[in-house]
């Protein structure tokens, strides 16, 4: 199973065997795609223009095929970053344009995963001393660029360590606080947060 974050609607492009474990309710729409990515484009155009779906769910007998299609709809924009636990086993999070995040950013040409990852925890945080460890997750949310072109980012997110705390926050990427907090302190909090950030948690 794939699931991919526009806006407040999540994607789940699921296999039918899976069919038993769909969500249900008015909030929840499922459908069947068999090989048209018009009907992919459909889906997607409700969902930017309407929030009346928590979830979609499109079924498929090859889940690799429909995600195939499905990412080919976009400009694949790749990131990395890190879930930075100190000593106490808390969480690094970072809070920045409303939002509370974690350290992440685009992958540059040429730069592995794991590079980037740490790169990005090391610019916007000032950590410097991280160990970086295996890759616990990745997350797929859609957005618009600057020239309003549909973009997917798949965000490659690590465990990493640290033994150092002090903080140096990149602010000119509008990162404003910063703060250490424990998985559950976190979850449950309710903070304004984004989806694919909750479910990175969960399962760290």
């Amino acid at each position: 199973m794939y699931k991919i974050y526009l806006d407040q609607t999540a994607f789940h492009l699921v296999s039918r065997q899976a069919i038993d474990k769909l969500p249900k309710g008015k909030t929840h729409l499922a459908g069947e795609y068999h090989g048209k990515t018009a009907l992919l484009l459909n889906y997607i155009d409700m969902a930017e223009k309407s929030e009346r779906y928590e979830t979609v769910t499109l079924i498929a007998t090859d889940v690799e095929k429909l995600k195939t299609d499905f990412f080919s709809l976009f400009k694949i924009v790749e990131a990395a970053g890190g879930l930075v636990y100190n000593q106490a086993g808390e969480i690094l999070f970072i809070y920045r344009r409303k939002h509370w995040d974690l350290p992440k950013g685009k992958i540059d040409k040429g730069e592995s995963k794991e590079d980037a990852a740490l790169r990005e925890v090391a610019e916007e945080t000032g950590l410097q001393e991280v160990e970086r460890h295996e890759l616990l997750y990745t997350s797929y949310h859609v957005y618009r660029n600057k020239k309003d072109k549909r973009c997917l980012k798949p965000t490659y997110w690590y465990r990493m360590t640290t033994e150092k705390t002090a903080l140096k926050l990149q602010h000119e990427e509008d990162i404003e606080d910063a703060k250490w907090m424990t998985k559950a302190d976190f979850l449950a909090a309710d903070l304004p947060t984004f989806g694919s950030i909750n479910d990175v948690v969960e399962i760290s």
